[in-house]
């Protein structure tokens, strides 16, 4: 489900006209997701990331949480998801990463990318998600992304 969160689009059912270069500072989009436990594990496996608390319960209950946690990455792939699903053929540049909470296997995630400066086709996200049902932040920071040209259909819509 993609959220936008900026008024003067709220009301558009498809953004398709929003090109590039008529980004503005402010506009947003939303991913809300909920991973699966099979999903983690298949994760794990392609990273080769092995530590039980994403995948073993009584690790997890070891560490004082309840449940295994999501992998901050796994969270984390969510903003250039909705970036590069808007704009096929982005250049993802940068992101800078902070992991504040954890979140939970199961537990369902809300992924916003803001536009918070253009320049050119040089565009810098500020990227936050956090727990749909608390709005505690798990993971944010800035992301740098060029866009495509402007021969090439782009758009920041809702899907």
């Amino acid at each position: 489900m993609m959220i936008l969160t900026r008024v003067s689009l709220r009301h558009c059912k498809s953004l398709a006209a929003v090109r590039a270069r008529a980004l503005h500072v402010g506009q947003s989009v939303s991913d809300v997701r909920t991973f699966s436990a099979k999903e983690v594990k298949d994760f794990v496996q392609l990273t080769g990331d092995s530590n039980p608390i994403h995948t073993e319960e009584p690790s997890a209950q070891a560490t004082g949480f309840g449940a295994p946690l999501l992998p901050g990455i796994l969270v984390a792939s969510l903003f250039p998801a909705i970036i590069g699903s808007r704009f096929p053929g982005t250049v993802y540049a940068s992101q800078t990463l902070s992991f504040r909470n954890p979140a939970l296997v199961g537990q369902t995630v809300k992924a916003t990318v803001t536009v918070r400066r253009v320049n050119g086709r040089w565009v810098t996200f500020k990227t936050v998600a956090v727990l749909q049902n608390t709005g505690q932040i798990i993971v944010d920071g800035d992301a740098l992304a060029l866009l495509p040209g402007n021969d090439t259909k782009t758009s920041f819509e809702v899907s």
